[in-house]
C-alpha cells in the first residue's frame, strides 16, 4: 500500500467518496464548514486502485483530521492512514491531532479509542447546529442510533507515552 498527497486530479472521486460516506462533499466540524476538495490530504492506494482518504486541516499547532476513510475493510487501511498522518503532525511540529466524530459512529469511536486516542469533549445537540450548515445531515445514523452530539477526540503528540503508531487492531473509520 502506498500513501501519497491528493492531487487535484483527484478531486472527482474525493467528491464522490465523501458524498458517499458523508451525504455530500461537505463536512461540519465543531461549527465550521468544510469543502472536501479544499482541504488537503492523502490518499492511500493498493495495486493503482484508491482504498482510503483522509483530509486534514492545520491550525497553529493543531492537525484536525477532518475525514478518515476506508474503502477496503479489514485491510488496515484507516490505520495506515492516521499513522501516515501522525507522522505529518509530528513533523511540522503539531502538539495534538483532533478530530469530531458524531455519537452514532461506534465503529469509529471504538477504532480511535485502540489507537491511543481519548475523548476530549461532547457538544450536546451539536448535530442540531451543524444542521443549520449542512442540511442534509440525517437524523439517524446507518445503524439506527440517533445522530445528535459530536464527540471530539485527540491525541496528545507531545505526551512520549502517547500510543499513536500501527496499532494491531481491525476497526470502521469516520
Amino acid at each position: 500500500m502506498t500513501i501519497r498527497p491528493v492531487t487535484a486530479d483527484d478531486h472527482p472521486w474525493v467528491r464522490q467518496v465523501v458524498g458517499d460516506a458523508f451525504v455530500s462533499p461537505r463536512i461540519v466540524s465543531r461549527g465550521v464548514l468544510h469543502v472536501a476538495t479544499d482541504l488537503p490530504g492523502f490518499v492511500a492506494e493498493e495495486d493503482g486502485a484508491r482504498v482510503g482518504l483522509l483530509l486534514y486541516q492545520l491550525e497553529a499547532l493543531d492537525f484536525e483530521v477532518v475525514v478518515l476513510l476506508s474503502l477496503r475493510e479489514g485491510a488496515r487501511v484507516a490505520t495506515r492512514l492516521i499513522d501516515h498522518a501522525a507522522r505529518i503532525a509530528r513533523e511540522t511540529a503539531c502538539r495534538r491531532m483532533w478530530l469530531v466524530t458524531t455519537n452514532d459512529n461506534l465503529a469509529a469511536i471504538a477504532f480511535y479509542r485502540a489507537r491511543g486516542w481519548r475523548q476530549a469533549a461532547v457538544r450536546r445537540g451539536a448535530v442540531s447546529e451543524a444542521r443549520r450548515l449542512k442540511p442534509e445531515i440525517p437524523a439517524f445514523g446507518t445503524n439506527g442510533l440517533p445522530k445528535e452530539d459530536e464527540l471530539e477526540f485527540e491525541l496528545r503528540l507531545d505526551d512520549p507515552d502517547a500510543r499513536w503508531e500501527d496499532a494491531d487492531v481491525r476497526g470502521g473509520s469516520r
